[in-house]
């Protein structure tokens, strides 16, 4: 079996519209993906309403869902998903938790895992 590009892209688009600013990167050496966003209190000035905590989810083709991998605490702007597979592209939603536990538009960013060791 060959997977193509189509079987790993996301079918669900990503919503404009977020306040938040997603980055997604491979890390160095072990770490897997490095994801840095921003808007909402995360690594910038308070906003009027900053969220309570973020929540980030990676696309999983084989249920054809962005499913949750973490959640932080409010300030929080950086994660290291260890658990992505070496050597994949690996696609992420981040959403900041609002006072009533509502979630906001997702922020989306992809990166490529470095190749497997």
């Amino acid at each position: 079996m060959v997977a193509t590009e189509l079987d790993t892209t996301p079918s669900v688009p990503t919503p404009e519209g977020s306040p938040l600013r997603l980055k997604a990167s491979g890390a160095e050496g072990d770490e897997g993906n490095q994801l840095i966003w921003s808007g909402l209190g995360a690594g910038e000035e308070e906003p009027p309403e900053p969220a309570q905590g973020f929540r980030i989810y990676r696309w999983n083709p084989a249920t054809a869902a962005y499913e949750k991998i973490h959640e932080t605490s409010a300030g929080a702007f950086v994660y290291f998903d260890t658990g992505a597979k070496r050597g994949t592209t690996s696609y992420y939603w981040v959403t900041g938790v609002k006072a009533d536990g509502t979630e906001t538009l997702p922020a989306g960013d992809w990166t490529v895992t470095g190749p497997a060791r």
